[in-house]
C-alpha cells in the first residue's frame, strides 16, 4: 500500500466523498423517494468532492509535517537507545562482574570511545547529552560503582521521560 501524503489524501478525499453520497442517499430515500435519494446523493457527495480538491494542498503539508516529525522522534529515540547501550557497554568494561582484570585496557578504550561518539551524535536533545555527561564522568572517575549505576540510571531514566514527552 503506498503511503505517499498524495494516496493519504487521495483515499481520504474518496472516502469521504462515498461516506456522504450514502448518507445523502440515504437520507433522501427517507424523506421522499428515490429522487431525492439521487438528488441528495449527488449534492453530498459532490460538495464532499469539492470540499476535499480545495483542501487537498493543505492536507498533503499536514501529512509531510506530522510524517516529518514522526521521523525526527524516532531518530533521537534511536540514538538515545544506542547512546545508552553504548554508555552501559563501556560501564560494564570499567566494572565487569568477573573481576578488574576480566576486560583489557584495548577493549576498554574502544568501548570509551563509542560512549562519546554515540554521545556527541547530531538529533540528540541537551537534556540527554547532559545526564549522558554525567553519566561518563561517574564512569571515567570509576572509584564508586554505586554512583556510576545511579548516573546510569538517571539518563535511563531520562531517556524514558523523552520518550514520553510528545
Amino acid at each position: 500500500m503506498d503511503t505517499t501524503p498524495e494516496q493519504i489524501s487521495t483515499r481520504t478525499a474518496a472516502a469521504w466523498t462515498v461516506a456522504l453520497a450514502v448518507l445523502g442517499g440515504f437520507t433522501g430515500l427517507a424523506w421522499d423517494g428515490p429522487f431525492l435519494a439521487v438528488t441528495c446523493a449527488l449534492s453530498l457527495g459532490g460538495g464532499a468532492a469539492l470540499g476535499t480538491a480545495l483542501s487537498r494542498r493543505r492536507m498533503v503539508a499536514s501529512i509531510r509535517e506530522g510524517q516529518g516529525r514522526a521521523a525526527a522522534l524516532g531518530y533521537a529515540d534511536g540514538i538515545a537507545d544506542m547512546m545508552v547501550l553504548g554508555i552501559t557497554a563501556y560501564r560494564d568494561s570499567v566494572f565487569p562482574l568477573s573481576g578488574p582484570g576480566a576486560v583489557d585496557t584495548a577493549e576498554r578504550v574502544a568501548r570509551r570511545e563509542a560512549a562519546y561518539r554515540l554521545t556527541a551524535a547530531d538529533g540528540l536533545p541537551h537534556h540527554l547529552r547532559e545526564a549522558a555527561a554525567a553519566a561518563l564522568e561517574a564512569i571515567d572517575e570509576g572509584h564508586d560503582p554505586d554512583a556510576t549505576r545511579s548516573a546510569v540510571e538517571d539518563l535511563m531514566k531520562a531517556v524514558r521521560e523523552q520518550r514520553r514527552a510528545p
